[in-house]
């Protein structure tokens, strides 16, 4: 009787694994399509974000020159630090 009771559970049970691999199975193959369907869209979107980069290169490279280099090491040291007493 328990013998009987064990095998109809591990019937049971293997049936679930049969089934939860089936839907793993499932999930992967929908999986590898999200991916495919993600790398094609970041892929397309990619490249019109480095033109976008490459134009706002090319804008604020026309103001790069004006960039003003302001104080020295020297400018920030006081005159009391050289002298000893």
């Amino acid at each position: 009787m328990i013998q009987a009771q064990i095998n109809a559970s591990n019937a049971d049970l293997y049936a679930q694994l049969q089934k939860e691999r089936h839907k793993n199975k499932r999930m992967e193959k929908e999986l590898d399509l999200l991916k495919k369907h993600v790398y094609n869209t970041s892929s397309s979107n990619e490249q019109s974000s480095q033109e976008d980069n490459q134009a706002y290169e090319n804008e604020s490279g026309e103001n790069s020159d004006s960039v003003n280099d302001s104080g020295s090491a020297h400018d920030n040291v006081n005159e009391s630090d050289y002298n000893e007493d």
